[in-house]
């Protein structure tokens, strides 16, 4: 007769234990996914959005924003849903009814993707943001990690300057693309300082951006610091530069600069924002920062970058294009491709 030994029972009520803990466990998990009442019904509102059949869509995100029984991340994307159905019908008014009753069913904090989202329906987000918390900042500090704002560069280059111009969108751009890798760092988008600076009267010219106009920002975004870029383009050459401005106290924190074969601009960045990190006492890998680019390819970047001007300016068949030919010059563009697929419920045709 074989003699159990004392370890092998332990081990035996250790993995039972295990077990019964790991069951318990799983409880809520499979309650969560169970309670997931309204997710086909959500699915079909998005293929109607999709199909731009916006009336049916309005329907079904209607009926999953009535019930209360559903869950609430169910009931918070039927309201977004709502919203991007109302404002493609250019009913903005209910657009933003819509947009507020999400808000009201925080927390969790609901942040729009800008990648995924029309610009107009952005803008409209931030405005009721910025209305329920009664100021203008739209930024919820949070103590333990630092949040700055990179402001669009200025382009002084020498040669090719017009076929540049786009890049003064493109290198802040990428830039927060690359710094959004980093842990304890928060880097606020591009899409809303546009619109805080709409919102202050504040042209949003980088040519007139200097210290004191990146403070008033700064305050009103709620950041720790902001960054003033520039560039020169110059023979073969390209020149990046940075300013890192405090918001506290209007001082500089620090001035870099990286320079190098102007068709390697993608490294450049990457060396810019390593020391723009370093400069807010924030470490960021390699790794995280190549993570941060999406494209290697010049010629894509120029398009995707002359499609984010021509978004500014609200020529959203022309910036669909420009996305469009981005994708055909680097297949694998993923942000062209969403931001593609954001203006599409506002095209002409």
């Amino acid at each position: 007769m074989r003699t159990i030994g004392k370890s092998t029972v332990r081990r035996a009520w250790w993995t039972g234990a295990c077990l019964v803990l790991l069951s318990v466990l799983m409880v809520p998990v499979q309650g969560v996914r169970a309670q997931g009442k309204g997710d086909d019904k959500l699915k079909t509102g998005i293929d109607y959005f999709n199909a731009g059949d916006f009336e049916n869509a309005i329907k079904v995100y209607s009926e999953i924003a009535a019930e209360k029984s559903f869950d609430r991340p169910v009931r918070r994307e039927a309201f977004l849903g709502l919203g991007r159905a109302y404002f493609a019908k250019n009913n903005k008014e209910k657009a933003k009814s819509a947009l507020s009753e999400m808000l009201d069913l925080e927390p969790p904090l609901v942040e729009l993707n800008p990648d995924e989202e029309a610009p107009p329906l952005l803008k409209l987000y931030y405005k009721v943001r910025q209305e329920k918390a009664g100021n203008m900042q739209v930024e919820r500090a949070d103590p333990g990690i630092k949040t700055i704002a990179i402001l669009d560069f200025k382009n002084s280059s020498v040669d090719d300057r017009e076929r540049f111009m786009p890049m003064e969108m493109g290198f802040s751009e990428l830039m927060i693309n690359q710094l959004r890798g980093a842990v304890q760092l928060k880097v606020v988008e591009r899409e809303r300082i546009a619109w805080l600076m709409n919102e202050i009267g504040l042209e949003n010219t980088p040519g007139k951006f200097d210290v004191n106009s990146a403070v008033r920002v700064g305050k009103q975004l709620g950041v720790n610091a902001v960054v003033l870029g520039s560039f020169i383009k110059f023979k073969g050459d390209m020149w990046l530069g940075a300013r890192l401005v405090k918001v506290e106290t209007g001082e500089i924190l620090a001035t870099d600069d990286v320079k190098g074969d102007a068709d390697a601009f993608f490294d450049l960045v990457e060396k810019l924002s390593a020391k723009v990190a370093k400069a807010v006492n924030v470490n960021i890998t390699e790794a995280q920062l190549e993570k941060g680019v999406e494209t290697k390819s010049l010629d894509a970047m120029m398009s995707y970058s002359e499609g984010l001007v021509l978004v500014e300016r609200g020529d959203y068949d022309g910036a669909y294009k420009k996305f469009n030919e981005a994708l055909e010059k680097d297949p694998s563009y993923e942000k062209a491709h969403l931001k593609a697929e954001s203006i599409k419920p506002l095209l002409r045709s």
